[in-house]
């Protein structure tokens, strides 16, 4: 029988730790936004290190803005309206941002930089609205955007890893052409994403027993 929103639901909520699982991830992720838009104050008024990049070295900066948050904010838009199907993954894909972003926070409080020379300032409209209302530039290592792109092509159904693959590898180049993050920061990135999810990956099937994750 074909799955379908109802069904997929039921079946998530058949296993009764599922619910107080979901409702505690999703309190565990906004109180780690919080502490994240916290510390972004802490970043931006710190003292950093800033260094040679051959590759940022090599071209001018190219504002690519617009299509950046174009496709970072579609992307994620598309990737939640599909993974509403599927709870199981959408569960698991909070969890993994949850972590990466604590991580991104162990690694910037470890690695402090300051921007690129020539960077064309990066303006998110989300991290300045919920955020601290200004721009941030000393949150660079490592590149949350191309984490975040990177961490939804292993959360998303199988037919859609392809426009998520397009998607990543877009906003990891671009962020790179705007000069909005050293070329380690873009590279180190998807690392941390991909360990983010196997470890949450790992214990989820601890716990649940699904067959059509």
């Amino acid at each position: 029988m074909k799955a379908t929103f109802k069904s997929n639901w039921a079946e998530a909520l058949d296993h009764k730790k599922f619910k107080y699982e979901l409702l505690g991830s999703i309190l565990f992720l906004v109180g780690t936004m919080l502490l994240f838009s916290k510390f972004t104050i802490f970043v931006e008024l710190r003292k950093g290190i800033q260094f040679n990049d051959p590759i940022l070295d090599s071209f001018k900066a190219i504002d690519l803005t617009i299509p950046i948050f174009t496709f970072i904010y579609g992307g994620i838009l598309f990737a939640l309206g599909s993974l509403l199907w599927r709870p199981f993954r959408l569960m698991v894909l909070l969890q993994a941002y949850a972590l990466m972003v604590l991580t991104r926070i162990v690694m910037m409080f470890v690695l402090p930089l300051v921007p690129p020379n020539g960077m064309i300032f990066l303006k998110d409209p989300f991290v300045e609205l919920f955020g601290t209302g200004k721009t941030l530039v000393n949150d660079l290592f490592f590149s949350g955007h191309t984490a975040t792109m990177f961490l939804l092509l292993f959360a998303v159904p199988k037919k859609l890893k392809w426009v998520f693959c397009l998607i990543t590898f877009f906003v990891a180049g671009s962020v790179l052409l705007q000069k909005a993050h050293y070329s380690v920061d873009v590279m180190v990135a998807p690392y941390v994403s991909y360990v983010s999810y196997q470890l949450i990956l790992k214990f989820f099937n601890k716990r649940y027993e699904v067959k059509d994750f």
